[in-house]
């Protein structure tokens, strides 16, 4: 399945702290309806082209609430006026601060086929919240007031949490606080990516973000079935338990293919990160044809990272299949090029042998690696 990373704003009613949006030159975009038509007119080529597609349309921002329920009302409009005969295969998600949430975004997300929303929140003060003073006191007021209308409209919801330094201090209370707020959906932590030295007192190692989820481990294993949603753990979980492949976009090494970034103007990319670098850059949507946007000639670059690390850096690594070498875009922001491993390599590894293994008995056990002319096979 593609999935269309729609950054349909760049304007944003918080300032978070380690945000790079609201820091980039030229922030306070919004797609134009032109824009957003032709969005609908590739998306509609590409599915009656390959029948047996589908495509993730993933909202995205900025704050894309700020644009207000009339513009997602006019997406459900093009998208029926281009898509038609396709729509089917069409799903919506996105990702919002709930600090705009309201009852008139309700019916036009059911029209969309929204039933769950992605949100992001952080306990520790100061970290979001609007102005230069970053007023934690009223963002957690709004996002506690759209977090009801949600419940309230019975939608479900799930959190992402950005473990910062501030975050080290107690990471159990921050799990607990998290899991109190009876969330529908998952939590997934996430190191916070600083890429500039202004902000590095909120960074932290990989190192500190190994122990952060073994404390957090050690708390979920004997209730995971109470909170099973909990990312890295539920991935980790179903490959090395299970024995089922489940890997996130930055460790399946399988993005190169099936995303796609779409900027205010048209743009696209790979995704956000490669936009606000000027890497990847695929041409605008409004000039070029899905499909061709897909296979660029440019992803190859990253096909061949991947077999590349497989025989280099990452040679011999029993934790191979559950990495591949990470992200490429970190790879990137620490070597200025895609052909290395990222540093959080070391996170996933450290986390497994200090923690995931000691605690649940049991020891992974990687798959026989390809033949040296078979592609290797991930799934996202």
């Amino acid at each position: 399945m593609a999935t269309l990373i729609l950054k349909a704003t760049e304007r944003c009613n918080s300032n978070c702290y380690y945000c790079d949006v609201v820091r980039k030159l030229g922030t306070g975009l919004s797609m134009p309806l032109d824009v957003l038509e032709a969005v609908f007119v590739r998306v509609g080529e590409y599915l009656r082209q390959r029948r047996d597609e589908h495509i993730e349309i993933l909202w995205h921002g900025g704050e894309p609430l700020l644009l207000g329920p009339g513009y997602f009302a006019t997406a459900r409009e093009l998208q029926r006026r281009h898509c038609a005969g396709t729509e089917d295969r069409i799903a919506h998600n996105i990702q919002t601060n709930l600090t705009r949430m309201n009852e008139a975004f309700v019916p036009v997300f059911r029209d969309l086929g929204i039933t769950a929303v992605g949100t992001s929140y952080d306990p520790e003060p100061h970290m979001r919240g609007p102005g230069s003073q970053i007023d934690s006191d009223r963002y957690n007021a709004r996002f506690m007031r759209g977090l009801r209308v949600l419940e309230e409209c019975g939608f479900g919801w799930g959190v992402i949490y950005v473990v910062t330094r501030k975050s080290l201090r107690d990471p159990v209370g921050v799990f607990r606080f998290l899991t109190n707020l009876h969330l529908t959906g998952g939590i997934n932590f996430n190191p916070v990516l600083i890429y500039d030295q202004d902000r590095q007192d909120v960074a932290i190692t990989p190192a500190e973000f190994v122990d952060f989820l073994g404390a957090i481990f050690e708390c979920w294993w004997p209730r995971r079935a109470r909170y099973p949603e909990v990312e890295p753990f539920r991935s980790l979980v179903a490959n090395i338990i299970d024995g089922r492949v489940a890997l996130s976009c930055v460790d399946s090494g399988r993005c190169t293919y099936h995303h796609v970034n779409v900027a205010p103007n048209g743009d696209t990319s790979q995704c956000g990160r490669s936009a606000d670098w000027a890497l990847l850059s695929y041409g605008n949507i409004k000039e070029r044809p899905l499909e061709a946007i897909l296979a660029d000639e440019q992803r190859g670059a990253l096909e061949r990272r991947v077999r590349y690390l497989r025989d280099t850096e990452c040679g011999g690594c029993r934790f191979w299949s559950l990495c591949h070498g990470g992200c490429p875009l970190d790879a990137y922001a620490a070597h200025q090029d895609f052909m290395h491993k990222t540093n959080w390599c070391a996170a996933k590894s450290g986390f497994i042998e200090r923690y995931f293994e000691p605690i649940t008995g049991t020891r992974y056990s990687p798959p026989p690696p390809p033949a040296a002319d078979t592609p290797e096979v991930a799934v996202a």
